[in-house]
């Protein structure tokens, strides 16, 4: 707001000047001498104010803005200073003062500060710089400023370069000044892009130097003579624009330390805040004590494990807390290594003692006192469960053994059962099957056609159950027998598994299709199952086909496994039955009877994950339907 209003106060001023012919005014030579004079002195005070700070401080700073500013404000005072000898109403300088001769180092002077400010807009702020380049940079100051002194000095031509008296300002003049005004707009534009985020730098007061420094340079492309209004804002707006870069100087080098001051204060604020909340909120006791043991603070969770308010607790030590013989050699090691951790029992303010996990260390405070920090956690829930956990794992192995005892004496007991459950339901199913024939052949002639159906529907379940008993005690084999691998020839199972069928059903004409060679890792008599189950559905649902096709081979799974599979065009009209089938146990059970063709699709599904794979079903209805298995790899 400050460099806001200061610009916009010159700027009105200015243009008041321009647009009302009325406000122009020319002050008499002597009086503008002396109040040019008063202006310039202003201007070389600033001027070495500013290079004085940069300088002297520069040493702890090292930063290249800083060094670049103060090595061009030198050689600006210096030009400044033979601007004022110079001028018109000043005693002779070497040569007689004219107008036009100060006229030189004045465009000089706004040069350098021109591009000074340029520079600095559009370089890094903190970049360091040594002592060697600082003083190549106060010397290439000084060089061009008093080259600059000396040859406007020794050449009286320079002295219609800018100004003719009687014609008023050169072109060059102008032109010059022009060129000044656009390095300090572009020097503005760079200061007001970084504005948009914070900087580590003064960046307010260097923008309104560059913005004044225009303005100002504006005014002298604009006077008539040296002594109108347009000179005198013109150099009242410069010497504001120096007052600014000294500014940020006096902000960076002397209020800097103050605000740097005030984070670090804020920063351990902070810190403090933090240490306090962990301190007062941590799970664990912690305890600080004195170089005697005496307890010197202690947070809440100490007191809650200990049973002592906190103000008791900064009146007792740790041998008012334990008397474990530990401790002597925890104190040792602490003391030899600055840290110990180790476990001690402790005692509560009642009486009672706990197990307790404590780590210390020792330290020194701000006023050389030895401290100790100590942590103390309570372990006697872990100790415990740890003991549970040793005393539990010591019995597993009995426990095992008698579990595994236990399981295959019921394993035996269920497989005598079941041998025994088999041989006495063979005995009535026998029986009934027998007297049944019987009956028909003997009382055949005394019987009609109803009772005649009668017995064979008796003589037709006796059979289906003993045909339900063999599968089960196949199943039982199954699933009870150790596996014996070895290389099997899946085409030579599948031609034997087609030639039984064939020769069962001799009347079936069937297009047999067994691709070779197929061989698979696996049980030879439990593998043989699988194909005869496999070929014995295709046989069946291909029975009212009258171009039937069974086709078997093996093909390349997504992993790259070998994937066995048994093709047909049937009907699929058992296609739900198979699909239970080869679902987990129990299987096929809606209609409320067993079939051994059931129990045997349940062998083929134990059988293949005995083995390690999978078995799957793939159909279309009415055009036959595939099945697929593999086999995974079983320990020989």
């Amino acid at each position: 707001m400050l460099v806001s209003g200061v610009w916009l106060v010159n700027a009105a001023v200015l243009l008041a000047f321009v647009l009302v012919p009325s406000l122009h005014f020319e002050l008499p030579a002597a009086v503008h001498t002396n109040l040019h004079t008063l202006f310039e002195t202003v201007s070389i005070i600033v001027s070495m104010l500013v290079f004085s700070a940069g300088w002297f401080t520069f040493s702890r700073e090292g930063r290249s803005n800083v060094a670049l500013l103060c090595s061009i404000f030198l050689g600006v005072a210096i030009l400044d200073f033979v601007h004022l000898l110079s001028y018109d109403g000043m005693p002779a300088f070497f040569i007689p003062a004219k107008d036009g001769k100060s006229i030189s180092f004045f465009l000089a002077a706004r040069l350098l500060v021109a591009g000074a400010l340029l520079a600095i807009a559009f370089q890094p702020w903190n970049r360091r710089i040594g002592d060697k380049e600082r003083h190549w940079l106060l010397g290439l100051s000084l060089v061009f400023a008093l080259g600059v002194s000396v040859y406007g000095l020794a050449e009286p031509a320079i002295m219609t370069w800018f100004y003719v008296p009687g014609a008023g300002l050169t072109t060059t003049k102008i032109a010059v000044e022009y060129l000044v005004i656009v390095l300090n707009l572009a020097a503005a534009v760079g200061f007001y892009l970084r504005m948009r985020a914070p900087q580590p730098y003064p960046l307010v007061p260097l923008f309104a130097a560059a913005c004044l420094m225009a303005l100002s340079e504006l005014c002298f492309t604009l006077y008539a003579t040296f002594h109108d209004q347009y000179s005198i804002v013109g150099h009242v707006i410069k010497v504001e624009a120096y007052l600014f870069v000294f500014r940020a100087i006096f902000i960076e080098f002397l209020e800097g330390p103050y605000r740097q001051l005030e984070s670090a204060r804020a920063d351990l604020v902070e810190s403090e805040e933090k240490y306090r909340l962990l301190f007062e909120k941590a799970p664990d006791a912690y305890l600080m004590a004195n170089a005697d043991g005496s307890f010197h603070a202690a947070n809440p969770a100490a007191s809650a494990m200990f049973g002592i308010a906190r103000q008791d607790l900064w009146r007792i030590g740790r041998n008012d807390v334990t008397s474990d013989p530990r401790l002597a050699g925890f104190l040792e090691e602490r003391s030899r290594t600055g840290f110990a951790r180790g476990e001690l029992m402790l005692r509560r303010g009642d009486g009672s003692t706990f197990l307790a996990e404590v780590s210390s260390t020792t330290y020194t405070d701000s006023r050389g006192r030895q401290m100790s920090s100590t942590f103390v956690r309570d372990i006697t829930g872990k100790r415990q469960a740890e003991e549970e956990v040793l005393r539990l794992n010591a019995t597993l192995e009995q426990r095992v053994r008698d579990r595994t005892a236990e399981l295959r004496a019921a394993y035996e007991d269920l497989e005598r059962l079941s041998q025994v459950m088999a041989h006495d339901l063979r005995s009535p199913l026998l029986a009934i099957e027998g007297f049944a024939g019987l009956l028909m052949r003997d009382a055949s002639p005394l019987l009609d056609e109803r009772q005649k159906g009668h017995l064979d529907r008796i003589r037709a379940a006796a059979t289906r159950m003993a045909d339900m008993i063999d599968a089960l005690l196949e199943f039982a084999d199954v699933s009870r027998s150790t596996l014996k691998m070895q290389t099997l020839d899946i085409a030579a199972m599948a031609d034997k598994a087609l030639w039984s069928c064939q020769k069962r059903d001799p009347q079936r004409v069937v297009k047999a299709v067994v691709q070779r060679p197929v061989n698979l890792e696996g049980d030879l008599r439990m593998i043989t199952l699988v194909m005869e189950t496999l070929i014995g559905v295709a046989w069946k649902n291909t029975a009212r086909n009258q171009n039937a096709e069974i086709v078997v081979g093996a093909e390349s799974g997504p992993a790259g496994e070998s994937v066995c599979f048994v093709r047909y065009n049937g009907t699929e009209t058992d296609a739900a039955a198979v699909d239970q089938a080869l679902e987990a146990f129990p299987s096929l059970r809606t209609s409320g009877e067993s079939t051994r063709s059931d129990i045997v699709l349940d062998n083929m599904r134990l059988v293949i994950a005995r083995h390690g794979g999978r078995v799957w079903r793939e159909s279309t209805p009415g055009r036959g339907a595939i099945y697929r298995f593999t086999l995974g790899q079983v320990p020989h």
